[in-house]
């Protein structure tokens, strides 16, 4: 692919079309993610050999580990969904204007697979390092809570997660992905020189 076929049009068509999937995910109703998510942790969770369970309560979906050093109940809530995320990779890649669109469907079933996979074992971290006390943190916070393991599984997975989410569908599927976004400094130079 050239990098240098994108003109400003299609630029702003791109920035368009993934803002509209971002607010269109951010917007569209969540339940079905949040108990899908729950669903699946506590399954996984079971899995383990551990005790675990889910519901909706007053509308919010939660998710329970029972065994463990202390009970672990927290609420599974959009952002916990990844519902987002799937977003932003369909806002990635559908507006790309090269690779075709058997191969763009490809790459946005691999992405919500990962996504989906790299949520659920986050949630399933976060809990059951808390049900757990697992070191290192648990040797500097005496009864450390959900917030003590929450932010920094989050962050790592967000970062590390999405990265690796990206770079395997350009691997995998869509090698389009990685030209545009390695380009896009050096279109964006260009076109900025241009004018």
């Amino acid at each position: 692919m050239d990098d240098h076929d994108y003109s400003p049009r299609d630029l702003a068509v791109y920035v368009a079309v993934f803002a509209a999937f971002y607010i269109v995910f951010q917007a569209m109703p969540s339940l079905w993610a949040e108990l899908l998510t729950a669903r699946t942790s506590s399954t996984m969770i079971n899995v383990f050999g551990l005790e675990s369970g889910y519901g909706v309560t007053d509308g919010l979906v939660y998710l329970e580990l029972t065994s463990g050093i202390r009970p672990v109940h927290v609420y599974i809530i959009r952002e916990c969904s990844a519902i987002h995320v799937l977003g932003v990779i369909l806002g990635l890649v559908v507006p790309l204007k090269h690779g075709g669109w058997a191969r763009k469907a490809a790459a946005v079933a691999l992405g919500a697979t990962l996504v989906f996979a790299l949520n659920v074992s986050r949630v399933i971290l976060t809990v059951v390092l808390t049900g757990y006390d697992v070191p290192p943190l648990s040797w500097w916070v005496a009864n450390p809570t959900v917030e003590t393991y929450h932010y920094p599984v989050s962050f790592v997975y967000g970062v590390v997660g999405i990265a690796a989410t990206v770079a395997l569908i350009d691997r995998l599927v869509l090698p389009e992905l990685g030209d545009f976004l390695a380009g896009l400094p050096d279109t964006l130079s260009r076109l900025i020189k241009t004018k």
